[in-house]
């Protein structure tokens, strides 16, 4: 009997022990688990400000940065602080799938709201007859046959960009892809995520390129960027009381070459040239614009929400 009783305490004691670490082992993952279905419901009850697809890349890949410590506060305010270029090109960098120009064409649409294709379909934007040698040099490199200058610039803009991108053999890095879309399309990427919060919206090749409710000024430019138009928004007029550009903003921009036009009943430029007009005179402009805002209207500036 006292040998039946010896035994019976030691199996006893095996399964307590057995039975303490697996208890222990469920209550250390049961947090685990309940923070995993945490983050998965903000993730999903989150208004973000990007597609879903888009975001959801960005707020994965920033957890796994930060190994899991970050909180979904933290990892929210880390995304908050990027431009919509950091947040395209940390989504296209950190993506394992291939990135094709149709890739980047639906992420640029995503992330900027900017149709490339609409631009390509519409032959709006830079001018073919102003693309630069390197550009040419890369068409021609990656076409099966020889083309001339006119023959790539009868080309869709989306035709010119599969050429240019095919003629890399390796995957295009971030400036690569900045440098491809300006060149080809006229479209200043990281220009434009700057513009965020400026007070200046941006209305080119038919389409908003960048656009907020607490924007003051409007910068238009023709299809082809061959003219420029700069005038109030309707929350300036509200603001201010003012119906036309004020005059001091006017007087800079008479400097840059522009002068007021009754047709559009704003102050207008036009490239005497005839040619789309060179990113550094744009700088100029949304530079003069933008300092003008600092200057006597900051006050105005708050950032509002995506029209």
């Amino acid at each position: 009997m006292e040998r039946f009783r010896k035994k019976w305490m030691q199996k006893s004691a095996v399964i307590l022990t057995a039975f303490t670490l697996f208890t222990a082992g469920v209550s250390a993952a049961v947090p685990q688990e309940v923070e995993a279905k945490s983050w998965k419901q903000n993730l999903d009850a989150e208004e973000w400000k990007y597609s879903d697809p888009i975001m959801s890349t960005v707020y994965k890949d920033r957890r796994k940065e930060s190994k899991g410590t970050d909180s979904f506060h933290e990892a929210e305010s880390s995304i908050e602080t990027m431009t919509k270029a950091d947040i395209m090109d940390h989504y296209l960098d950190r993506n394992n799938r291939r990135v094709t120009p149709y890739t980047l064409i639906r992420v640029v649409d995503a992330v900027f709201s900017i149709d490339l294709q609409a631009i390509s379909d519409l032959g709006a934007g830079k001018q073919a007859g102003t693309y630069s040698d390197h550009v040419l040099e890369r068409v021609r490199e990656a076409s099966p046959k020889p083309l001339s200058d006119e023959e790539i610039g009868q080309f869709s803009k989306v035709r010119v960009m599969e050429l240019y991108w095919s003629s890399f053999k390796k995957r295009l890095t971030a400036e690569e892809r900045y440098t491809m879309i300006n060149e080809i399309f006229g479209v200043n990427l990281v220009g434009i995520a700057g513009l965020e919060g400026s007070g200046v919206a941006l209305f080119s090749k038919n389409q908003w390129i960048s656009q907020y409710d607490t924007d003051l000024f409007i910068v238009e430019t023709g299809s082809d960027d061959v003219d420029v138009w700069i005038y109030p928004t309707e929350y300036f007029k509200q603001q201010t009381g003012l119906e036309e550009n004020p005059e001091e903003l006017n007087n800079r921009l008479t400097k840059l070459g522009f002068s007021y036009s009754e047709e559009k009943d704003a102050f207008y430029y036009a490239d005497p040239n005839g040619e789309s007009v060179p990113d550094a005179f744009k700088g100029q402009t949304l530079g003069t614009i933008i300092g003008f805002i600092q200057e006597n209207y900051k006050n105005l500036l708050v950032i509002g929400d995506a029209a």
